[in-house]
C-alpha cells in the first residue's frame, strides 16, 4: 500500500447563516470542502434513475461522487468497550451506493464513494484506515507454519475484485478535521475507469494501492 503525502488543509468554512437546507450533514460538509478548495463542482440533478450526488471536474475529466452516512451505532458503546467486525460499516455503504455509481460508470466516468461517520465524533468506530482496506480488498489473513508467520494477504469479504464493483474508482472518508473538512480516498485497483490521479489537487489525501498477495 502506497500512501500519498498528508495534505495541509485550509481553514476556510462556508457559513450558511439563515439558510434553510434539507441537505444531510455529510452533504453540507462535502460542499464546504469543495468551496474551501475552490473545486469545480455541482450537484447532480435527480431524475427517475438512480444517480450520484455530485460531479467534480479535474481538467478534462468529470468525476461523479456519491455521499453516504454511517448512522448505525450497532456495537458502539461510548461508556465502555465497543466491538465490531472490521470493515462492516464500509461494506454496507459500498453495497448501498452500487446502483448510483453504476449508472454513470457505464457512460465512461470515474466515480468516488465518500463515507461520513455520523455516529462517532472521533471517526474511529468503523472508519479507520483498516476498515476501508479490509472492506475493499478483504480481511487480512496470515499463514503460520510451525508457529512462524510465512505469508499474509487480504482475502475474505472483499467487495472490490476483478470484475466485481469495477464502477467504483475509489472509496473515501469524508470527515471534519481540526482545520476544516478533509477527504482521504483509497484507490480501487480493479476500477474500470481509474481516477485522474495526476490531476487531483493536493487537498485530496490519496492512498494508492499495491496488491502483492491476494486470496
Amino acid at each position: 500500500m502506497r500512501r500519498g503525502k498528508t495534505r495541509t488543509l485550509c481553514s476556510i468554512h462556508v457559513r450558511r447563516i439563515g439558510q434553510v437546507t434539507r441537505k444531510t450533514k455529510s452533504e453540507v460538509l462535502f460542499e464546504e470542502f469543495c468551496e474551501c478548495h475552490q473545486l469545480d463542482w455541482a450537484p447532480v440533478e435527480t431524475g427517475p434513475a438512480k444517480t450520484p450526488d455530485y460531479r467534480l471536474r479535474f481538467g478534462s475529466t468529470t468525476v461523479f461522487v456519491e455521499i453516504e452516512q454511517i448512522e448505525s451505532d450497532d456495537g458502539l458503546d461510548p461508556t465502555g468497550v465497543s466491538s465490531r467486525t472490521v470493515g462492516d460499516h464500509v461494506r454496507r455503504k459500498i453495497a448501498e451506493a452500487r446502483k448510483q455509481l453504476q449508472t454513470v460508470s457505464r457512460g465512461g466516468s470515474p466515480t468516488i464513494l465518500l463515507i461520513y461517520n455520523s455516529v462517532d465524533p472521533m471517526q474511529l468506530f468503523g472508519t479507520e484506515t483498516h476498515d476501508f482496506i479490509c472492506a475493499m480488498y478483504g480481511e487480512l489473513t496470515v499463514r503460520l507454519r510451525e508457529g512462524r508467520l510465512t505469508d499474509s494477504f487480504h482475502g475474505r469479504n472483499s467487495l472490490l475484485r476483478r470484475g466485481i464493483n469495477t464502477s467504483f474508482s475509489a472509496v473515501g472518508h469524508l470527515r471534519q478535521g481540526q482545520s476544516g473538512p478533509e477527504v482521504r480516498i483509497f484507490e480501487n485497483i480493479y476500477s474500470r475507469y481509474p481516477l485522474p490521479f495526476e490531476q487531483l489537487p493536493p487537498c485530496f489525501d490519496v492512498v494508492r494501492i499495491e496488491m502483492e498477495n491476494a486470496a
